[in-house]
């Protein structure tokens, strides 16, 4: 009789030691707003490596890039209303547990995909003018009869 009690508290105590495995504590950030974040630093990477000139047209160097990519991550992240601190304390924690980390991450290729896959083919007949160019000329941005999208806070006008 004693066995079964005691079998039975050590199974009690086993299911509250694994409950909510699954789940991410509330101090730190969401995998889902983690995602988020993290589809926007990528594309913020993707924009600053296409960068080859700055506004004066001249070469970019690597620490200007390094260095407007720490804009451009500070600007996701007050679009996201979360704080360097906060995001670095969760980045931490998933770190620390790398299959939620891995989660988060397969996410994040499975959304960048997946936009990628809404483009479409840039050589398409319906993909906009400087998609095409840009297949059969690679500098065709730097071309004068080409509106230029150059702005240097992608993030900020960005609609949720």
């Amino acid at each position: 009789m004693m066995m079964k009690y005691t079998t039975l508290a050590l199974l009690v105590l086993f299911l509250f030691a694994c409950g909510d495995g699954d789940n991410v504590p509330r101090k730190y950030i969401s995998k889902d707003e983690m995602t988020a974040i993290l589809v926007d630093m990528s594309l913020a990477d993707a924009y600053s490596n296409e960068q080859q000139v700055d506004i004066n047209f001249t070469p970019m160097t690597d620490s200007l890039r390094q260095q407007r990519v720490k804009i451009f991550y500070k600007q996701i992240l007050d679009l996201h209303k979360v704080s360097v601190k906060e995001f670095m304390e969760s980045y931490k924690y998933y770190e620390s547990h790398p299959n939620r980390l891995k989660e988060v991450f397969q996410q994040v290729q499975a959304d960048i995909a997946n936009r990628k896959q809404r483009l479409g083919n840039p050589i398409d007949e319906n993909a906009p003018v400087r998609f095409r160019l840009k297949s059969i000329f690679p500098y065709a941005d730097s071309v004068l009869l080409l509106p230029r999208v150059d702005t240097i806070r992608p993030f900020v006008k960005r609609h949720l």
